[in-house]
C-alpha cells in the first residue's frame, strides 16, 4: 500500500499565429457582435415579474399586518397596551440598552 509508482506525463503545446492585430484583440467584446439586439421581450418580461412578485410580497404583508397595525390605532389605555404578546412585545426591546455588561455584548 505504501508503494510509489513514477508517473511520467507530458503536454505539448502547438501555437498558431493569429490575424488578428494586437491593439484589436478586445474589440469583440467591447464593440459587440452585429447581431447584439436588445432583447425587448426579456426586459419586458423581467419587468414584469418584478412587479408580480413585489405586489404579491405587498399583498402578503398588507393583509398580515393590517389587524397589528389597526389594533396600535385603537390602543388607547396601558392595559390594552400590556396585553400584547408574541413578536410585539419585541418592538420595546429593540432599542433598550442591556442591564448587565453592556460592554462584554458589544464586543461579542
Amino acid at each position: 500500500a505504501d508503494e510509489q509508482l513514477p508517473v511520467i506525463f507530458s503536454y505539448e503545446v502547438h501555437w498558431e499565429e493569429s490575424s488578428l492585430f494586437w491593439a484589436d484583440r478586445w474589440d469583440v467584446y467591447l464593440i459587440g457582435a452585429p447581431d447584439h439586439d436588445i432583447h425587448f421581450f426579456a426586459i419586458v418580461n423581467s419587468l414584469m415579474i418584478v412587479l408580480f412578485l413585489t405586489g404579491a410580497i405587498a399583498t402578503i404583508m398588507i393583509r398580515t399586518l393590517r389587524q397589528d397595525i389597526a389594533g396600535y390605532n385603537e390602543m388607547q389605555t396601558l392595559e390594552e397596551a400590556q396585553e400584547e404578546t408574541g413578536w410585539k412585545l419585541v418592538h420595546g426591546d429593540v432599542f433598550r440598552p442591556p442591564q448587565f455588561s453592556p460592554m462584554l455584548l458589544s464586543v461579542l
